[in-house]
């Protein structure tokens, strides 16, 4: 019985063991006159295939394919060469498409063409250039290849040092005249030894006069451009060349030039032997042109040549090389990448690319894998030069190693494109061909599995909704098989992948190099449920399809619905922002005419299910950007987002926002959060210009809600320098050396860890290292947002926070510009914002609160802190936040008592219009005479044991009523001043001010976070729910009680007595 068990499972085994799709037997071969309906190969034109088709041959380029029901084309796995499909169209209307399958990857080479140029003739069709899935099956599945790893060790540029450490000569090293820009001209003996630099070369004479020196060696470059001159043409200019090297015996690449072209050259020549003259002309890789470095072996010599030039014009970009060596000693440019992962799946001759490090994102390079017996499982071997440092080191407890990807798969699809850029595909801002080829799915497909492709050279700029691979108005694919993993996807023109109206849709592991516009784009607002896991974008570039799509803005993750999973992505480089999440109060375009299943306004509501593990770095503007609201024609503006565990229902409990596990480096700002109620632990932040804000949606809701970063480390410098600045002018005048690199914009902004910002933020055990100023701009660990208008709490705080330097000699705990230092800007916000140092890891002393040194905020017990900048003092007091109403928008004025008229402070009022007052003084409010028929105050910060005297100016013999009628008319100020239940207040006529002593019920507990304690949790946590509201009776323009206020309301000082000094950090 156990036998006959045995045999009955195997031949169940065989029986479900999936079959490769070329080895169906219905299968008729496309070569074979007989499978087609006129018994003859189709030779080119639109064809229909309603029959089971085995692609066995590369046919000829046809117009459009259709296949219908009943109709399934197959690539042949088992052909000896590629196979090329070329069409303008693939159309499945019903039927199937199969390059391999899931359980039995393709093992050949294949490849789809789309060919085409744009038709813009009235009537012509929408989607051109494309493979179109309307209904049936559409298989993709190449040899597997881990789509990207990181690197293991810091891969050094290739140094002037390493170019010529055993050179006879090098002219570069030399210093000697190769400076500028255009065609340079060295010539050797025939030992390797200098003889003159020509430098430019801009006269063919320069070249004939050089006939004459038989056996000498001369080395021409081009340096930044092709710059032949102005009275030459480069073909005079190039057959004097062609006669020099080549003795007229062949034609260079010289001659196809044109003046000022931005295209790399090198050339070795041995006059009078044309025979060893070689040359080479750059290739495209990296927006560079490149050589390489050309060796050429002359005698007992070998000369070495190197030209890369910039076409987007970057200065450290440029480089050439002119170096002689003895015979065996030119350098070897080869190196050995080790990498995290085994990338033993990467073959010879596979391209890679390694992501940049630096701020500058074009510092992502591309090269090929040579042949290395000797490389293990994470190893390979490339062929350089590397022309920036390559990151690849855990520096600081911040993981800074550099992404490295492999773009090269053996199933490919790509757009033929022209020469350059034709008709109206947006020739003004590219001059080249922008337009690709397209996939497009959609809803009706039956599976759509895309794995292990490259797909290149995709994407149309000029058209929208023509996507590389586009899942369009899909809706849910749950009961379907549908992904998008570990394909390359590379040099695209419109975006990479797109989820547009399409949910449950898995995209993982795949690399997306190089493309314009959005690259992983969820596109209306109304997508849910899909999966972003391990994917790696780098090399984001600015288009033109949306507004956001420009320069500052273009992102590679673009996020339009919070509804969907993020999961160990990387955003490695971009013109913009690394994952952005944007907001729609209703699904926008197409998914604005289907059933989405949301309610208006819903998606503000609604929690990012997961977030974790994702890294950004490189980007121009944003790390991550949390959130803004996406209206209907493209644009943006901040918005509110309030996550509830019922996002259908407004009256639901908030929602906790919990995001995880994020390393973001070399960004301008690393992290923007404006969100309600947020923790984020494990952050791990380097080298950005600020580290993180949190911008709360709510600043001023008086409710429990609280933002915070926790258990993370921030670190300003690190040893990853990139590449150094150079000479730097500051504002002074004054030039110094910067030895590391700066951000993309906004050079001289302080340098902030943590700027604290809206709302209630605090920051929990959380390190900081290498936050130290220099010449160009200020750096703290902590800090405040240079320009704020808006709310801030007083109870934002710091508990057990540890810093990794000596302040000041080695870095600076804290840094709070004033509107004197370069990017502060004076505003209500910045000078009111108050952060408190719960437990003195901070400033040492606990309780402590940092503060503006403002007349009104500052008293004998506090004291300045230079050192961290001149926006800041340290104060022992505790401190409230006095909202008024801003709905009149009246111009209000603070006095102190113990000041009286001496100080004044006057809010902007652009935003909201607020007072921070320390609880050990006395103030009055004023109006600038006219006070409000109704306004209403409200203190945030309050607690048991802590109060706040104050005074609110409404004129003399005024009638008016104060809400909540809980409040009491007291006989005196003294009566005021002595009531512990804040239930009297206390009108002084002649004087014309109502004094109020503000407390609250509850205490603060150590695990209390909101504006306000309260009984709502274990931890204290309460609501604001103090609010007074005057309403005058009578019109008063009498709001300015100064005169009659002093010096009756005159308080002493207070005194020195537990006076905080400057504190000595250990």
């Amino acid at each position: 019985m156990a036998l006959v068990a045995l045999l009955l499972v195997s031949v169940a085994a065989a029986t479900t063991q999936a079959l490769c799709p070329h080895e169906a037997t219905d299968l008729l071969p496309w070569s074979a006159a007989a499978s087609w309906n006129k018994q003859t190969v189709p030779s080119g034109g639109d064809i229909t295939i309603d029959r089971p088709i085995l692609l066995d041959v590369s046919p000829a380029a046809m117009g459009t394919i259709t296949i219908t029901a009943g109709g399934r084309l197959v690539f042949d796995a088992t052909s000896p060469t590629t196979l090329t499909l070329s069409a303008n169209m693939v159309e499945l209307s019903g039927g199937e498409f199969w390059i391999g399958s899931e359980d039995c990857p393709y093992t050949g080479d294949a490849e789809v063409l789309l060919t085409g140029t744009r038709d813009e003739s009235e009537g012509a069709p929408g989607v051109q250039k494309a493979v179109v899935v309307h209904q049936g099956v559409f298989e993709v599945h190449g040899q597997p290849k881990l789509s990207w790893t990181n690197i293991d060790a810091t891969v050094r540029k290739t140094s002037r040092r390493e170019v010529g450490h055993k050179a006879i000569y090098s002219a570069v090293e030399n210093h000697n005249g190769l400076r500028g820009r255009g065609l340079f001209m060295v010539e050797f003996n025939g030992t390797g030894h200098l003889v003159r630099n020509w430098k430019h070369v801009v006269k063919p004479s320069k070249f004939f006069r050089r006939k004459q020196h038989i056996g000498n060696i001369v080395v021409v470059v081009v340096r930044s451009k092709a710059f032949f001159g102005r009275r030459f043409s480069p073909e005079e200019i190039a057959a004097a060349f062609e006669d020099l090297c080549y003795d007229r015996q062949r034609t260079s690449a010289l001659r196809s030039m044109e003046n000022k072209e931005l295209t790399a050259f090198a050339a070795i020549c041995h006059i009078g032997f044309p025979e060893n003259s070689v040359e080479a002309v750059g290739t495209v890789s990296n927006d560079r042109s490149q050589t390489g470095l050309l060796v050429q072996r002359i005698g007992d010599v070998e000369f070495a040549a190197m030209s890369v030039v910039s076409p987007l014009r970057e200065a450290h970009a440029n480089r050439i090389e002119v170096v002689s060596y003895p015979a065996g000693g030119s350098a070897s440019l080869e190196r050995v990448l080790k990498t995290v992962n085994p990338v033993d799946s990467w073959k010879a001759g596979d391209r890679i690319v390694l992501a940049s490090t630096d701020f500058d994102y074009n510092q992502a390079e591309e090269f090929e894998i040579l042949e290395c017996d000797s490389c293990t499982a994470n190893e390979v071997k490339i062929m350089g030069p590397v022309l920036y440092t390559h990151w690849g080191e855990v520096t600081d407890g911040v993981d800074m190693r550099a992404e490295v990807g492999v773009l090269t798969r053996n199933v490919r699809f790509h757009g033929r494109m022209e020469e350059s850029c034709y008709g109206n595909n947006l020739c003004d801002i590219f001059d080249y061909d922008t337009f690709g080829g397209q996939i497009k799915i959609h809803q009706n497909f039956t599976s759509a599995r895309i794995e292990n492709a490259e797909f290149y050279h995709m994407g149309q700029q000029s058209v929208m909704s023509s996507y590389p691979i586009h899942f369009h108005m899909c809706l849910d694919t749950s009961e379907k098989d549908a992904y998008v993993r570990n394909n390359s996807i590379h040099h695209t023109f419109s975006r990479c992948v797109t989820v547009h109206g399409t949910h449950n849709l898995t995209v993982e592991g795949n690399i997306a190099y190089h493309h314009l516009g959005h690259c992983y784009f969820v596109e209306d607002g109304g997508e849910q449920h899909n999966q972003f896991i391990g994917n790696l974008g780098l090399s984001t570039k600015p288009g033109t399809l949306l507004p956001t799509d420009g320069v500052d803005q273009v992102s590679t993750f673009w996020i339009a619905s919070p509804n969907n999973i993020l999961i160990n992505n990387r955003a490695a480089g971009s013109e913009g922002i690394g994952v952005w999440f944007l907001l729609a109060y209703f699904p926008t375009g197409h998914s604005a005419k289907v059933d989405m299943g949301l309610e208006y306004g819903e998606p503000f509501h609604t929690l990012i299910p997961a977030f974790h593990g994702n890294r950004m770095h490189s980007n121009r503007r944003f790390g991550l950007r949390l959130a803004d609201i996406l209206y209907d024609n493209g644009t943006v503006k901040s918005a509110r987002y309030t996550p509830l565990e019922d996002a259908k229902n407004e009256d639901s409990d908030p929602a906790f926002l919990h995001l995880d596990d994020l390393v973001a480096y070399k960004n301008f700002e690393a992290v923007w959060i404006r969100s309600y109620w947020t923790l984020c632990t494990n952050f791990r932040l380097a080298e950005n210009t600020i580290g993180i804000i949190f911008a709360s949606a709510l600043p001023m809701d008086p409710g429990p809600h609280y933002e915070m970063l926790a258990n993370s480390r921030i670190v300003g410098d690190t040893d990853n320098k990139g590449e150094p600045e150079g000479l730097v002018t500051l504002s002074s005048g004054e030039v110094v050396v910067f030895g590391r690199s700066r951000a993309m914009r906004s050079v001289h902004h302080a340098q902030l860890g943590v700027a604290f910002y809206r709302g209630t933020t605090h920051v929990v055990n959380t390190s900081f290292a290498g936050f130290k100023g220099n010449a160009l701009r200020g750096a703290g660990a902590i800090g405040k947002k240079l320009f704020n208008e808006y709310f801030t709490s007083p109870i934002s705080s710091v508990r057990n926070v540890t810093f990794d330097f000596a302040d000041p000699d080695e870095g600076s705990r804290f840094f709070d510009g004033d509107g004197t230092v370069r990017g502060f800007k004076e505003r209500d916000g910045n000078r009111h914002n108050i952060v408190l140092d719960v437990d003195g890891s901070l400033t040492t002393v606990a309780g402590t609160s940092v503060v503006r040194p403002l007349p009104l905020l500052l008293n004998a017990r506090c004291v300045l802190m230079p050192t961290w900048g001149p926006g800041t003092a340290l104060c022992p007091d505790r401190f409230i936040r006095l909202n008024f109403d801003r709905t009149w928008r009246v111009p209000t004025f603070m006095t102190r008592d113990d000041l009286m008229s001496s100080a004044t402070e006057t809010p902007l009022a652009k935003k909201q219009i607020s007072y921070s007052l320390n609880t050990r003084e006395s103030y009055i409010l004023h109006f600038n005479t006219t006070v409000p028929h109704r306004f209403k105050l409200t203190p945030y910060g309050l607690e048991l044991g802590l109060q706040q005297v104050l005074g609110v100016c409404v004129g003399v013999k005024k009638r008016f009523k104060v809400i909540p009628d809980t409040y009491k008319a007291a006989r005196s100020r003294e009566e005021v001043l002595a009531d512990d239940n804040n239930t009297k207040y206390f009108y002084d006529s002649a004087v014309g001010v109502i004094t109020f002593r503000l407390t609250h019920p509850y205490p603060r507990g150590a695990s209390t976070l909101s504006h306000c304690p309260g009984v709502l949790d274990e931890d204290l946590n309460g609501v604001c729910d103090l609010d007074i509201t005057i309403i005058m009776r009578t019109f008063s323009d009498d709001g300015d009680c100064r005169q009659r206020a002093y010096p009756a309301y005159q308080t002493p000082p207070v005194t020195a007595d537990g006076a905080l000094t400057v504190p000595v950090f250990q």
